[in-house]
């Protein structure tokens, strides 16, 4: 695991417990997370789509930079 994903891992268990519901399965709960993170975008004033979509571009370009030699 390496610190960013620690640091994810951290918000994501904090999120959990500020829910007051347990983790029903580690996929349902990075949604719930991605999801209530969008809404609150959309909330300030921002694009949540476009920011949803900027970091799966970001995701995407980490994961190549992490699979060259």
């Amino acid at each position: 695991m390496t610190r960013r994903t620690e640091s994810a891992r951290q918000a994501l268990d904090q999120y959990c417990l500020s829910k007051g519901e347990p983790m029903d399965t580690l996929e349902t709960a990075i949604i719930d997370l991605l999801t209530d993170l969008l809404h609150l975008a959309r909330l300030e004033g921002l694009d949540a789509c476009t920011i949803g979509q900027t970091a799966q571009i970001h995701f995407v370009v980490e994961i190549e930079k992490a699979r060259m030699p």
